[in-house]
């Protein structure tokens, strides 16, 4: 089933603000696979209407196997909301791979972003979990999942 989910009744702005913030994590599922359907739905669900009360955009990437999202929008909604994630028993080995100021969004017409499960994009994520600590190349598997994201939602 791909479904596109997303909030684009109010978009937040894509021009420069103060005190934004993008990160990056990734985690392994907790889910089971007769479940996970419905639970990354509930999740989805869930994420349109708090990110949008927080200003948030983003994306979230299901492998079926890992967790990848993309978190943007200002620096203590963000550790807000990450706060909540780390907790979420529905993924363990929460990994922020990336954390950096921004003066623009990537994905600022969309509070939540996601287009089903893919397993192409399972191959950028795996390097990123495989280790507690950041590859010696982070930042280009960093920025190839990015940009892999955003060619997903077409942005």
């Amino acid at each position: 089933m791909m479904e596109n989910y997303s909030s684009e009744r109010d978009p937040l702005s894509n021009v420069h603000e103060f005190g934004l913030i993008s990160l990056l994590y990734v985690s392994r599922s907790s889910l089971s696979l007769e479940g996970d359907y419905k639970a990354v739905g509930d999740i989805v669900q869930t994420a349109l209407a708090r990110n949008a009360a927080l200003r948030i955009s983003g994306a979230l990437i299901y492998t079926e196997l890992h967790f990848a999202q993309v978190l943007e929008g200002p620096e203590s909604a963000v550790g807000e909301l990450m706060t909540s994630i780390v907790k979420d028993a529905r993924h363990s080995d929460v990994t922020v791979v990336a954390r950096r100021p921004v003066a623009r969004r990537r994905f600022g017409s969309w509070t939540m972003a996601y287009n089903g499960p893919s397993a192409f994009l399972d191959r950028h994520v795996k390097p990123l979990v495989a280790s507690r600590t950041a590859p010696r190349d982070a930042d280009k598997l960093v920025e190839q999942l990015l940009s892999n994201i955003q060619r997903l939602y077409d942005l």
